[in-house]
């Protein structure tokens, strides 16, 4: 059997070791734009440290984040195919980002170029952890001997279970990437407006409640992940927070408890990280992001707003 190689991009907030553990051939960078001086994305933060980026964005600089290019796409794919490898490629949502068009876009090029060679692209409907963690997943049933068709069937059968619900703890920064009205930032503000926001069927970021507070907001994120966790898929965490590790550790503890009362006694791996560059250019200092394996129908779950 022909073997493949797996792709994917920064907005998985894979690192460089857990990518040469799980095997993945290369991460493509999104580009990240501070008062117009273009940097890289990494999962390493090895061009601008965490700290000093959300630093940066509470003094107020000028953000704004670019997906990976077809450019980017086309030399990775290309040197794969090179090699004799074919090309699975799984990219940030579609719904938030262009990289996956730019992936297809190269994957189209090169096919003619490489006729006999499969080049599948894949819009993962999702970013952060719950990507990372679904990305990994198909690198390991790749080692453990699945074709490319395979482990590209796989992903979209189980894309819509990598979930992902987290809330912002100011909606001042949502309001200059664009994401809510002036207004409904100053009064959301006035009245510590907490929204709780997850995925929908398409990967797009919807908020399904607004709470008021800090404590209530980490509350319910952690009840909706022990109602719609399903650990016997795969019982890994990922906390990403936006320079508040304090809370981030402390919404651990509360989703193990919320997960206790239901009777879930799963023992959780829990990966505490930074929220990647592009997503925290939006959101914001203070954002929590919880990644978990779960129910597709948390998904549908703002038409019952």
């Amino acid at each position: 059997m022909k073997s493949f190689a797996v792709f994917t991009d920064s907005s998985s907030n894979i690192t460089s070791e857990e990518m040469k553990q799980a095997g993945i051939r290369e991460i493509i960078p999104f580009h990240i734009y501070i008062n117009d001086k273009e940097y890289l994305a990494s999962g390493d933060w090895t061009y601008i440290s965490a700290k000093d980026y959300y630093e940066i964005i509470r003094n107020g600089a000028n953000m704004r984040s670019s997906q990976a290019t077809e450019a980017q796409y086309e030399a990775a794919f290309r040197a794969a195919l090179a090699d004799g490898e074919d090309v699975l490629s799984v990219s940030c949502t579609g719904a938030l980002s262009n990289s996956y068009k730019e992936s297809i876009r190269a994957a189209q090029k090169l096919q003619t170029e490489y006729p006999d060679a499969k080049i599948i692209c894949i819009d993962s409907h999702g970013c952060m952890d719950s990507m990372g963690m679904m990305v990994i997943e198909a690198c390991s049933k790749r080692d453990r001997g699945e074709s490319i068709d395979d482990v590209a069937a796989w992903i979209e059968k189980e894309k819509d279970c990598y979930n992902e619900v987290g809330t912002v703890d100011r909606l001042s920064y949502l309001r200059k990437a664009g994401r809510i009205s002036a207004s409904a930032a100053f009064f959301g503000g006035a009245f510590s407006i907490k929204p709780i926001v997850v995925y929908d069927e398409i990967g797009n970021n919807v908020a399904i409640e607004k709470v008021r507070g800090r404590k209530t907001s980490m509350e319910r994120t952690a009840e909706l992940c022990a109602e719609y966790i399903r650990p016997e898929g795969c019982s890994n965490i990922g906390i990403s927070h936006a320079d508040c590790e304090e809370d981030a550790r402390a919404l651990g503890e509360m989703i193990k408890q919320k997960c206790k009362e239901k009777g879930i006694n799963t023992e959780f791996h829990f990966r505490y990280s930074f929220v990647e560059s592009g997503v925290g250019s939006s959101v914001g200092p203070g954002t929590l992001i919880v990644g978990f394996y779960g129910d597709p129908p948390m998904r549908t779950l703002h038409r019952k707003k």
